[in-house]
Parts: C-alpha cells; sequence; structure tokens
C-alpha cells in the first residue's frame, strides 16, 4: 500500500493535490494543514523554503504541485491521468503545465506578491506591477480560450491531471476578475466544477 502524506493549506497549490488524490483514488496523511506549518523546520526538510506544497511518497520528498500532482497520476497508470512517460500526450501534458505556469500564473502571483502583506515587506513591494501582470495574463488566457473554442480538454479531449493543474490556475484569473471575454475559459471551468472531486471555490 502507497504511503502518501501532504504538507497542505487550504486552498493554496495543495488543493491542486488533494483534487489529483481524491480523482486517482488514493488516500493522503495530512502533516499540517495550518499557516504554523509555513516555514517551519519539519517542513523545510522537505521543501528548501518551507512552502507547501510538499508531499513525502513511500518516505521520497517530492515539491511543486505540477510534479506532486503528476507523480501522483503516474501511481495510478489505470485512472489514465496522464499519459506514460515518453508518450505523445505526456509531451503535451508538460507543455500545457509549463504553458500555465509561464503564461498565466507567474502574472498572477506576481500581482500577489506586490499587493498583499503577507511575503514582501512594504518597501520591497512594487504594487504598479499589477497592471502589466494583469495584461500579460489576458494575453496568455486569451491564447487558452482560443484553444478551448474547439475542444472540452487540454489533452487528447479528455479529463486528466493536466486540467487539473491548469484549471486551478484559470479559476486563480477569474477570482482575480481577469476572465471577462473569455467564454471558453468560462465553460471550462463550469466543466471542471461538474466532476465531483472538483475542489474549486
Amino acid at each position: 500500500m502507497l504511503n502518501i502524506q501532504l504538507y497542505e493549506y487550504a486552498q493554496t497549490r495543495s488543493a491542486r493535490c488533494r483534487w489529483t488524490l481524491a480523482e486517482a483514488g488514493l488516500e493522503y496523511e495530512s502533516l499540517g494543514n495550518a499557516r504554523e506549518v509555513f516555514g517551519s523546520d519539519e517542513l523545510r526538510s522537505v521543501q528548501p523554503l518551507g512552502k507547501v506544497p510538499a508531499a513525502i511518497i513511500d518516505g521520497r520528498p517530492l515539491f511543486e504541485s505540477s510534479a506532486i500532482c503528476t507523480a501522483i497520476a503516474d501511481l495510478v497508470p489505470g485512472r489514465k491521468l496522464v499519459g506514460p512517460s515518453g508518450s505523445w500526450s505526456r509531451a503535451l501534458h508538460d507543455q500545457w503545465v509549463s504553458f500555465a505556469l509561464t503564461e498565466l500564473e507567474c502574472w498572477l502571483w506576481s500581482t500577489e506578491l506586490n499587493t498583499l502583506d503577507f511575503s514582501l515587506s512594504e518597501e520591497e513591494r512594487v504594487p504598479d506591477v499589477a497592471r502589466p501582470n494583469e495584461v500579460l495574463f489576458r494575453r496568455g488566457a486569451a491564447a487558452l480560450d482560443a484553444v478551448l473554442a474547439d475542444s472540452h480538454y487540454l489533452v487528447e479531449d479528455r479529463f486528466t491531471v493536466t486540467d487539473i493543474i491548469v484549471g486551478h490556475i484559470v479559476d486563480w484569473g477569474r477570482a482575480d476578475g481577469l476572465l471577462g471575454g473569455f467564454a471558453n475559459l468560462e465553460a471550462y471551468l463550469a466543466r471542471l466544477r461538474a466532476r465531483e472531486h472538483c475542489n474549486l471555490p
């Protein structure tokens, strides 16, 4: 039996890992679902910056939500949540996850870091980045919206772990009020929310 432990917190990126575990039909042990775990020596032993999510899978540490979600999907090949290593399906998974992280999430995260008081000091924050970040996010969102005009999901037009990762990022943009005019992305989120294990807010 697999032994999966997860450092998590609420609707942070760890929510992607919880959803993936649910879709995979795997149980896990939570190693701390509280703000106190952030930056702790215990968490730093798994994630060098003391951030969530971080996981221990059969005694082996792993961090970054996309890596954890993909590893979980690999544990249950019968669920077909991700293509096998070396397949074209796997290459498309890597493509869309990389796209979402570099063309969507990074701009949302930059705005959050520079406008909220939780990571950078007031002297370190640059609130003016919010506007260009919005422009750059919407540029990436427009490209994704166009792709979803012709398909329901991103890889082989079926639900995969790719949609968990990308969907959470797109929903972050929705929460920030940045999806105006992107009907295909709104429909995509609606399809994801219709799934039994979806944990989008």
